[in-house]
């Protein structure tokens, strides 16, 4: 069956398919109210998800919250991540709704907002309208049409900015590091961050890895932080077995104690793969990966992202 359009709406059928992934979801819920939830907000991800491919746009869901069973269960989550765009989030309205419920988990890190109407019999979803920025409740008639959503979601593309380091004379050494010799903008984390953040670093490190050589590099995002910046920090140490030993983490630049909830630290394979991300919470005065370690010659990158800006470190053991 094919979906059907209408000016203002998309409707698409909600097949066995659909069902099958929501029941599939469902399952880890051991409370009624959750389970029914879930199952909801898995339908509503699976219809947004089936419009965005009909536009061409690309999704990735297993990198969602909404299909992470530990988050789901502790949070009212419906996002869809959206390939270098971020996360839309699916709000599921019923029959008798007249605004789109916008729970306190999901008010920010979101590059919109879709209310996905799911009919009574459970076998249509219709996608009523979006919204960019969100209170807690979003009147259905404020929404804005879906008429405009394409383009919307082509200016954030343009907005996008990325920044990797993609030659082979930018990729960054670390064993040079453990030698003594350090990249250009790599600095003592003295020298980047405020007297009051260093002893948060030292017992930080101490408990996460024994580091012989740090280094930070300080990463302005423009006006995305307010003309504020953000320090990236590699803490490095050699092991008996040959690997080297890396602790990666992101705090706040000069003169902000805290992180904003909008900044995530990610680490990528070789190949682009992600293999580690953490986003900051509102409250949090720095962030860091899981301390992991490698063989020499084993290549790895770090993204720091802000909304739709991310910037790309790239490094060699």
């Amino acid at each position: 069956m094919s979906p059907t359009v209408e000016p203002l709406i998309f409707t698409v059928p909600l097949s066995f398919e659909a069902h099958r992934i929501a029941q599939r979801y469902q399952k880890w819920q051991s409370i009624p109210f959750k389970a029914k939830q879930v199952y909801l907000n898995t339908l509503a991800v699976y219809a947004v998800d089936f419009y965005l491919r009909c536009l061409g746009f690309e999704a990735d869901v297993s990198l969602s919250d909404s299909r992470n069973p530990m988050i789901a269960t502790m949070m009212d989550v419906a996002d869809l991540w959206v390939k270098q765009l971020g996360r839309l989030e699916c709000r599921p309205v019923l029959t008798d709704d007249q605004v789109m419920q916008i729970p306190p988990d999901v008010e920010s890190d979101r590059m919109g907002y879709i209310a996905v109407h799911i009919s009574q019999n459970l076998k249509e979803a219709t996608l009523l309208g979006f919204a960019q920025t969100v209170d807690r409740e979003v009147p259905l008639s404020q929404l804005r049409s879906l008429s405009e959503f394409p383009a919307y979601l082509h200016r954030l593309q343009q907005a996008s900015v990325t920044t990797t380091s993609s030659s082979t004379d930018s990729i960054i050494n670390l064993k040079n590091w453990l030698e003594g010799i350090f990249d250009a903008g790599w600095q003592t984390i003295e020298a980047v961050l405020d007297s009051d953040k260093l002893d948060l670093v030292s017992v930080r490190s101490m408990t996460a890895l024994k580091t012989e050589t740090r280094r930070a590099k300080l990463i302005d995002f423009g006006m995305q932080l307010g003309d504020q910046s953000v320090a990236l920090s590699l803490g490095l140490n050699s092991n008996v077995d040959g690997t080297i030993g890396v602790l990666v983490q992101l705090f706040p630049g000069s003169g902000s104690p805290r992180l904003t909830s909008r900044l995530k630290l990610i680490m990528l394979s070789e190949s682009g793969e992600t293999l580690q991300e953490v986003c900051a919470r509102s409250h949090d005065n720095y962030i860091q990966l899981r301390s992991f370690k490698g063989l020499p010659g084993d290549c790895f990158s770090i993204q720091v992202a802000c909304d739709n800006v991310r910037v790309t470190e790239d490094f060699v053991l």
